[in-house]
Order: structure tokens, then sequence, then C-alpha cells
């Protein structure tokens, strides 16, 4: 895997249109979530989402974009689906761990995918799914500005816990949008 990270990553590096451009982490983040949940955008939507913006890409190299994007979206779903080793994320689950600010970069990658339409995210168990979200939500430091997010990141005890939550989660919610009815976590029968 090392090997398709340090060439998608050259390649982000090298056609980063500015700052907001997402880095490895970040990608692999932004694919987690359409895994998790997909939703209907274009070719051209999820390069603006990922690139910030419209890159400039020449036909070879939307095709070798499009050739990590999948190797990376395969890895992605077997993780999901494999019940050995199970889903990891690219990065470590802690926030700035030696000054590295993979985790949130991954986070923001995940929240750009959320937002291309969160009415699909929220079409179904809408509170379940906010509680689910907010370990990432905290992680990305997206949300900072709001009142209830400055109190959790006060506690750093708190924070550490919720991030480390992160890939137990992301799991829960996998099985929500992707498991039959009757398998999903909280059916119906148990709702409150």
């Amino acid at each position: 895997m090392s090997n398709i990270q340090s060439s998608l990553e050259a390649f982000m590096g090298n056609h980063a249109i500015d700052e907001g451009t997402l880095d490895y982490h970040g990608v692999h983040g932004f694919l987690t979530a359409m895994t998790i949940c997909p939703v209907d955008v274009n070719q051209q939507e999820v390069f603006e989402a990922i690139f910030d913006g419209e890159p400039k890409l020449s036909e070879s190299e939307v095709n070798t974009l499009n050739e990590y994007l999948s190797v990376v979206l395969t890895g992605i779903d077997r993780g999901f689906n494999d019940e050995e080793e199970g889903f990891t994320l690219s990065c470590e689950s802690e926030l700035d761990s030696h000054d590295d600010d993979s985790l949130a970069n991954w986070c923001i990658g995940f929240m750009a995918a959320h937002f291309l339409d969160e009415d699909r995210w929220f079409a179904q168990n809408e509170q379940e799914v906010c509680e689910l979200l907010l370990p990432v939500m905290l992680a990305s430091g997206l949300f900072d500005d709001e009142p209830e997010f400055r109190d959790i990141r006060k506690d750093s005890k708190l924070t550490e816990d919720m991030c480390s939550q992160i890939p137990e989660v992301l799991m829960e919610l996998y099985l929500m949008f992707n498991s039959p009815e009757e398998k999903k976590p909280g059916g119906a029968g148990k709702r409150r």
C-alpha cells in the first residue's frame, strides 16, 4: 500500500491547485466516505472536491488519477468487508501526533465527500448518523468555531477518546448504509 500512497501523494502534490488540495490521507478519507455512503456525483465533481477547484489535467493524467483512486477505493472496500483485519485508517487515529496533521487531513477529506450530498447521509437515522459523525467532525477541525466543539477540544482526554473511536464508528456507518434493513444496528425495532 505504501507504493500507491507515495505515487498518489506525488501526483496530488504535482497537481495541487492550492492549499485546499487533499493529500493522500485526505483522499483516503474522501474515498472512505464515498464507500460508506455512495452519492451520485460525476468525475468532475469528485476531482473538484479533491483538488478544491478544477484541476488542469491531461487525458493521461486523468486516467492515472482514476487508476490510483480505483486501487485505494478497492482497498477501502476490502477493509470494510474483511472480517479478520477489518477497516483501518490510512493514518493513526490521534490528533497532532508528532506535529502530524494526517488525521485532521483524513477527516477533512471525509467531510468533503459528506458535503457533496448531506441529504443522502441524513435521509434515514439522522440522529444516529449525526452522533456517529461527531468524532470525524471534531478531528477535522472544520467546526472548531462552534462552541460545543471548542468545549470538547479543551478536554484533551475526551478529544483523544473520541478520535480513537473513528475506525469503530466508520464500521457502524458502513453497516448502516450497506447492510440489509434487518441487519442494521439500531434497526426499526430498537429505535426509541
